[in-house]
């Protein structure tokens, strides 16, 4: 192949590269997902035991690079013993992690108000289907019933 063709099929991969990574906010398709909001002063939530194993063993190992692959290799190897050390770590850095949040609840009550009133504001998936919903004027289904009654009535009142 010539190298014209090898800068075409460079070109072609690497804006395909692109699209992937483009987010997608056409109709129909996957809006970006939201990224949560940091408050400042927030305690931060503990590692996995998996996660707490990965950084034991790439200290040791400083000197050769482990995959997330090998590392997950190892962690499904590792004894029963060694996997419940790990998870014992993570069950008493997560009841920490508890005590910090609910502490930090407690002196920041302003903050969590505004995050209860954050969700209140957003309709559920649920009511904004049924707001999108259409009629279908068919004066057979229940809705198109009282739909109907109602003009009636309201024709009624006009005369």
């Amino acid at each position: 192949m010539n190298k014209t063709g090898e800068k075409k099929e460079r070109k072609a991969s690497e804006k395909k590269d692109k699209e992937k990574k483009a987010p997608k906010t056409e109709k129909g398709e996957k809006k970006p997902k939201e990224k949560k909001e940091k408050r400042e002063g927030e305690p931060k939530k503990p590692p996995s035991a998996y996660f707490l194993f990965c950084a034991d063993k790439r200290k040791e190992n400083k000197d050769k690079k482990l995959s997330a692959k090998e590392l997950g290799e190892m962690y499904t190897n590792l004894a029963a013993e060694e996997k419940d050390r790990y998870k014992k770590i993570y069950d008493e850095s997560l009841k920490k992690y508890e005590e910090d949040m609910a502490l930090f609840k407690k002196n920041h009550p302003e903050e969590e108000k505004e995050k209860e009133d954050k969700k209140k504001a957003k309709p559920s998936k649920s009511d904004q289907k049924k707001s999108n919903k259409k009629a279908c004027n068919c004066g057979k289904c229940d809705e198109c019933k009282k739909k109907n009654k109602a003009d009636n009535d309201d024709e009624e009142d006009d005369e």
